[in-house]
């Protein structure tokens, strides 16, 4: 059973991360109009004061006309160079960041390098009257224009900040209900056995003393022992359980012995192993511990054949010694790519009956009560699946 709301999630992600793309194209081509167009107006006042210049150039001298640079030039906010005729070598300038009266080897070379990225935005002007040509103007954005350019970018990066930072405080807020949903679920749960649980006790406890030697009531007192020990688990979810080093062997196979006793009307067919390289006592809370074990390893259990079914579970360290791994390991049907990230979500399940909050379960035990990672490393259908739970050795 797949619960259709993970199905809709995705589809709105979808839906919003278009919008985005929508909007953020729509937005970066109507700055381009707009600055397209002011290019065109500048190209026109510049080809108007090209004409301007030339013309009053003839008419005062053909070599000299720095007083219409002094006299208009100057009032004119245009980053602007003039350059000679034949070997383009700046000759005059304007709002390009150099002093015009800089004609030092390097100022000139800058200019040049201003004036190439000038022509790659705008093709340069020739001051041309007439049969006479005295240059050219080389001429760049306004700052204006360069602010409008950039315009666009700084609000999509400040609206995809603040997109940002509104996920990541409704992730916070929304963490926090799921935790208090938990707590209050898991503590209701342990109220609510905790009085047929002690009132099973003292049946069990009438039974015993009536027959002492009735092998049923013994095995009764164990399931009993079974619920109160779940009905602890549940009261220790929300709290702040005392967390103790142990040996992590004996808490995994106390987990394998309990299904082991149990695979005859599991699955007559299945075999479950536990493997280690060494008896590593790490500090964990035993009992929540366990139970994530024990999640992991009905949950291989109800993906198995039944006839040759195969669970391992391999310990061992590995990045330096640094990282504990625990490896649950089934020949199950295994996990499709596109449902690994939702296998961990509450209420996803792909079992007919499930109910979604086994793996929900045990990667809060794990990742919020260990601090460890619990996450699939492969899955092939019907040969491997490796689930690897990963606690820090100190």
């Amino acid at each position: 059973m797949k619960i259709t709301i993970y199905k809709q999630t995705n589809t709105i992600k979808r839906i919003l991360l278009f919008l985005a793309i929508v909007i953020t194209f729509s937005l970066l081509w109507y700055s381009q109009q707009i600055v397209h167009k002011l290019r065109e107006d500048l190209n026109n006042q510049v080809r108007f004061y090209a004409g301007v210049y030339a013309r009053a150039a003839i008419e005062e001298s053909n070599q000299d006309f720095s007083f219409i640079f002094d006299e208009i030039i100057r009032k004119s906010s245009i980053p602007m160079i003039i350059s000679a005729e034949i070997d383009k070598t700046p000759t005059a300038w304007r709002n390009v960041g150099i002093e015009d009266t800089d004609n030092s080897p390097e100022a000139v070379s800058t200019l040049e390098k201003i004036m190439v990225e000038m022509d790659s935005a705008n093709e340069p002007i020739s001051l041309k009257y007439k049969n006479y040509n005295l240059g050219y103007i080389h001429y760049g954005d306004t700052k204006l224009i360069r602010q409008l350019i950039t315009l666009p970018y700084i609000e999509i990066s400040v609206v995809a900040l603040f997109i940002f930072l509104g996920y990541m405080g409704f992730q916070v807020i929304r963490g926090s209900e799921k935790r208090s949903i938990w707590v209050g679920m898991a503590k209701e749960t342990a109220h609510q056995l905790g009085t047929p649980l002690t009132s099973l006790l003292g049946w069990i406890e009438l039974l015993h003393s009536d027959l002492p030697d009735n092998e049923n009531v013994g095995e009764m007192a164990r399931d009993v022992q079974r619920l109160e020990k779940i009905t602890n688990r549940f009261y220790r979810i929300g709290s702040t359980p005392t967390a103790e080093q142990i040996s992590i062997n004996k808490t995994i196979q106390d987990a394998v012995d309990y299904y082991l006793r149990r695979l005859p009307q599991l699955g007559p067919g299945v075999s479950i192993e536990f493997r280690s390289e060494n008896d590593y006592h790490i500090t964990i809370i035993k009992d929540l511990f366990g139970w994530a074990i024990e999640n992991l390893i009905k949950n291989a259990i109800d993906a198995v054949p039944q006839k040759n079914g195969k669970i391992q579970i391999v310990s061992g360290l590995m990045k330096n010694d640094k990282w504990l791994t625990i490896d649950v390991i089934d020949n199950g049907k295994g996990i499709r790519s596109k449902d690994r990230k939702n296998i961990f979500r509450p209420g996803f399940s792909t079992k007919k009956r499930g109910w979604g909050l086994g793996l929900s379960l045990t990667k809060r035990i794990i990742t919020e009560y260990h601090h460890g990672k619990l996450f699939v490393v492969e899955s092939k259908p019907n040969e491997k699946t490796v689930m690897r739970i990963m606690l820090k050795a100190k």
